[in-house]
C-alpha cells in the first residue's frame, strides 16, 4: 500500500484534465510527462448517494399488433438463401487501395517529380526507367530508404508536434484554458484542433508499410497518406507563418500570468515553432506528390495543387470545406497577398531607380568579395572566381542539385544560369534559418518595407519553383524542341512571340535591367502573382546587415537584437549540399565549434550580398552579356545543344581545398625563423 499516490485531487478533476488535453495514447502521455515533470497523485472517492439509484421494476415481454407467423414470413425474406438468421454490425468500408488513370503525359509528369532531388519518393535509373515497367507494380513502387528513413523522420516530428501543442494546453492557467474552450479566436480554434489529434491510426498504418518496404508501392501508401493529410489539411489553409505566430502570441499571452513557468513555456513556444516549419516544409510539401497521384489524375506545382484541386483533395480524405480551419479575419493571407501584388508593380519601379542610384557608383563591395570568396570554398572551381567571365555552372552543379529540365539548355552567357543557381545555393542555407528565432521580422527604420522575413522565406522557393522551373523552363524547353526540328523557327511569328515572352520574363521576373531588342512590338502583360524577386532580394540584404552588425556588437556571446538563440548551434533538418560544406569549415564536430546561427546569419549575408550586387547593381556581370545568347549552341552546326557532360570530382575538389586552407592557415600561424 506504500506504493499507492496520495489521494489529492478533488473527484472529478482528473476527467476534467483528460477533457482539456484531448485524445491521448499511451506513448503520448509518457512524452508529456516527460516534458511537464512533476508529482503523481490520486482522485478522492466521491461520496456514493444511494438514494438517486433507480427502484427495481420487473419488466413483462409481449409481442403487440403482429402474429409470429408475420414476423417469421418478414425475416426469411429478408435473409438470403442460405444465409444465417442474426445480427451483423455494419462493417467500416476500406479504401481498395484503387488509384486514378492517368494520361502518359500526367504519368510522366508526376513520376519526374517524384524522382526528382527534392521528393526522392521513387527511384530514378535515368536512361533505364523504362525497365520499372517489367518488373511487378514496378512503375508505382516505392524507394526502400523513403520508407524506412523518410516516413519514420515524418512520424516522429508529427508526435513532437501533437505532443508540444497538447503541453502547452496542459500547463495553460485554468481561465487560460477556459478561453481556449470557449473562444472562437484562431489561435484557440487551432489549439484545440491540433490538441484532438492522436498519431495512433498514423502509427499503425506506418508500421503497415514498413514491414513491406522492399515492395512497398504508391497504393499501399494510401491508408498512411490519407491519415496524415486528414489531419495536416485543417490547418494547411491558415498559412505556414501565421501558425508560427500563434506560437509567439501564445506565449505572450501565457507571459502576462504571475508565477507562470515562462522557461518551460518558452521552449515549448519554440519547439512549435521549430516542428512546424519542419512539418510544412517536409510533410506537407514531401508528401504532396504522393497525395496529388492518389486523388488527382492532372500534375500540379505544390504552389497551385492545394488550391485548384481542392475538390478532388477533400473527396479522396472524405472531408468537406467545413472541416477547414480558416482565418476569421477578413485581412487573411491571400487577401493580404493580393494587395501586396497591386502594390508590387507600382513599388518595383521606384526601387529598382533607388537601387540603381545607391549601386551604380560601387561594382563590387567588400561583402560581395567575400561572398564570391566563400561561394568558391564552398564549391571549389565551379567558376565564382572568375565570375566575370560567365562560366558554365550547369556540368558543375546539375549533379549536385539535378535542376529539372531547362537548366541543361541555358547558355553560359544567360546570366539566368547564375541567378538560379545562386537561388537554389540560397534554398539550402534558409533551411537552416529556419530554426533561428527571430524576435522581429521587420525592422521599419532599416528595411523601409512592409515585408516580414518569416513571409520571404517561405516563398523564397516559388522563384526558382514556379517562376523559373515552371514558367520560363517549359517556355524555352518548347521553343529548343522547335528550332532544333524545324531550323528556322526563330525567325516565324509563334518563334519570334515565344522568344519575346522569354525576355520579358527575365526582365519582369529576375534581373530588372535587362534589356534586349524587341523582336515585335507587343509587350506582354507582367501577370505573376509574386512580389518581384529583386525586391525581395534587396530587403533580405538590408536585414541580413542589420542583424550582421547586432551579432558584431554584442560582447562576447550577450544578447543579440531580433535574434533569440544566436549562439546556439546551427540546426538543418534534412543536411543538404550546403549544410555539409559548413559543417567542415565551421568544424561541427569540434566542441568549440563555430558552427552557430549567428555564424550561419552571415554565411546567408554574403551570399546574398553577391545575389544581391548580380541582380540589383545595372553595372554587374550579369547585364553586360549578349542578350540573344538564351540557349546552348552547338559550336559544330549551330544547332541547339540540350546538354554538356556533367563533371564527378566535386566533393573532390572541396576536400582538396580545405586541406590546402588548413595547411596555409598553420604556415601563416608558424614563427617565422630570424
Amino acid at each position: 500500500m506504500g506504493d499507492k499516490p496520495e489521494a489529492k485531487w478533488e473527484p472529478g478533476t482528473l476527467d476534467k484534465t483528460r477533457q482539456n488535453i484531448g485524445p491521448i495514447d499511451a506513448e503520448e502521455a509518457k512524452r508529456m510527462m516527460q516534458k511537464l515533470g512533476g508529482e503523481v497523485f490520486a482522485e478522492k472517492s466521491a461520496p456514493i448517494d444511494y438514494s438517486a439509484f433507480p427502484k427495481a421494476k420487473e419488466f413483462s415481454k409481449r409481442v403487440v399488433g403482429r402474429s409470429a407467423s408475420s414476423i417469421a414470413s418478414q425475416t426469411a425474406a429478408s435473409v438470403p438463401s442460405g444465409g444465417k438468421v442474426g445480427y451483423a454490425p455494419k462493417e467500416k468500408k476500406k479504401r481498395t487501395g484503387s488509384l486514378p488513370e492517368l494520361t502518359s503525359k500526367e504519368r510522366h509528369l508526376m513520376d519526374r517529380i517524384m524522382m526528382s532531388e527534392d521528393y526522392k519518393i521513387k527511384t530514378n535509373l535515368g536512361l533505364f526507367n523504362f525497365v520499372r515497367r517489367f518488373k511487378r507494380n514496378g512503375d508505382e513502387l516505392v524507394r526502400k530508404s523513403f520508407v524506412e528513413y523518410n516516413l519514420q523522420k515524418h512520424v516522429e516530428h508529427l508526435q513532437e508536434f501533437i505532443t508540444t501543442v497538447k503541453s502547452i494546453i496542459q500547463i495553460a492557467p485554468d481561465t487560460y484554458k477556459a478561453k481556449i474552450v470557449s473562444s472562437n479566436e484562431d489561435k484557440f480554434r487551432f489549439l484545440k484542433t491540433v490538441g484532438s489529434w492522436t498519431m495512433r491510426d498514423i502509427k499503425k498504418y506506418y508500421f503497415d508499410v514498413q514491414n513491406s518496404a522492399d515492395e512497398c508501392t504508391v497504393a499501399m501508401l494510401i491508408p498512411f497518406v490519407k491519415e496524415v493529410y486528414r489531419n495536416l489539411i485543417k490547418i494547411y489553409y491558415i498559412g505556414e507563418t501565421k501558425i508560427s505566430s500563434y506560437f509567439k502570441d501564445i506565449y505572450n499571452d501565457l507571459a502576462k500570468y504571475p508565477k507562470f513557468d515562462l522557461k518551460k513555456a518558452q521552449t515549448l513556444s519554440k519547439t512549435g515553432i521549430t516542428e512546424w516549419f519542419y512539418i510544412y516544409s517536409q510533410v506537407i510539401k514531401g508528401l504532396y506528390p504522393l497525395l496529388m497521384r492518389m486523388s488527382s489524375s492532372k500534375f500540379d506545382y505544390f504552389q497551385d495543387f492545394f488550391l485548384v484541386q481542392t475538390g478532388n483533395i477533400l473527396t479522396f480524405l472524405e472531408l468537406t470545406k467545413f472541416d477547414l480551419l480558416l482565418p476569421n479575419k477578413k485581412g487573411d493571407r491571400q487577401e493580404e497577398g493580393k494587395a501586396e501584388e497591386e502594390k508590387s508593380e507600382e513599388s518595383a519601379e521606384k526601387s529598382a531607380e533607388n537601387e540603381k542610384k545607391a549601386k551604380t557608383a560601387n561594382k563590387k563591395s567588400e561583402l560581395v568579395e567575400a561572398g564570391l570568396k566563400l561561394l568558391d570554398n564552398l564549391f571549389p572551381e565551379a567558376g565564382f572566381d572568375q565570375i566575370e567571365k560567365m562560366p558554365d555552372m550547369f556540368p558543375y552543379f546539375q549533379p549536385i542539385y539535378q535542376f529539372r529540365d531547362g537548366y541543361n539548355l541555358l547558355a553560359p552567357e544567360n546570366p539566368l544560369q547564375v541567378t538560379v543557381t545562386l537561388l537554389r545555393i540560397t534554398e539550402d542555407i534558409f533551411q537552416g534559418c529556419r530554426n533561428i528565432v527571430f524576435t522581429e521580422e521587420n525592422e521599419e527604420d532599416v528595411t523601409k518595407t512592409d515585408e516580414k522575413l518569416s513571409s520571404v522565406l517561405s516563398e523564397w522557393s516559388v522563384y526558382r519553383e514556379i517562376l523559373f522551373e515552371r514558367d520560363y523552363s517549359d517556355q524555352i524547353t518548347d521553343f529548343v524542341n522547335n528550332e532544333y526540328s524545324q531550323g528556322d523557327y526563330k525567325s516565324t511569328l509563334f518563334g519570334k512571340k515565344m522568344l519575346t515572352s522569354i525576355l520579358w520574363q527575365t526582365k519582369y521576373n529576375f534581373l530588372p535591367y535587362f534589356e534586349f531588342e524587341q523582336l515585335l512590338l507587343e509587350k506582354p502583360k507582367n501577370d505573376s502573382q509574386y512580389r518581384p524577386m529583386c525586391i525581395r532580394v534587396g530587403f533580405l540584404f538590408r536585414y541580413l546587415t542589420m542583424l550582421s552588425k547586432n551579432i558584431d556588437s554584442a560582447k562576447g556571446q550577450g544578447l543579440v537584437m531580433g535574434i533569440q538563440n544566436p549562439w546556439d548551434k546551427y540546426k538543418f533538418d534534412i543536411p543538404n549540399a550546403i549544410s555539409k560544406r559548413m559543417d567542415v569549415l565551421l568544424g561541427a564536430k569540434k566542441p568549440d565549434s563555430a558552427a552557430t546561427n549567428a555564424n550561419l546569419i552571415k554565411y546567408a549575408l554574403m551570399i546574398i550580398a553577391v545575389l544581391d550586387w548580380w541582380v540589383n547593381n545595372p553595372e554587374s556581370p550579369a547585364y553586360s552579356t549578349d542578350s540573344t545568347k538564351i540557349y546552348r549552341i552547338n559550336e559544330e552546326d549551330g544547332a541547339p545543344a540540350f546538354s554538356v557532360p556533367t563533371r564527378t570530382d566535386q566533393n573532390k575538389l572541396f576536400a582538396e581545398r580545405v586541406k590546402k586552407n588548413i595547411e596555409k592557415s598553420k604556415s601563416a600561424s608558424a614563427p617565422q625563423k630570424a
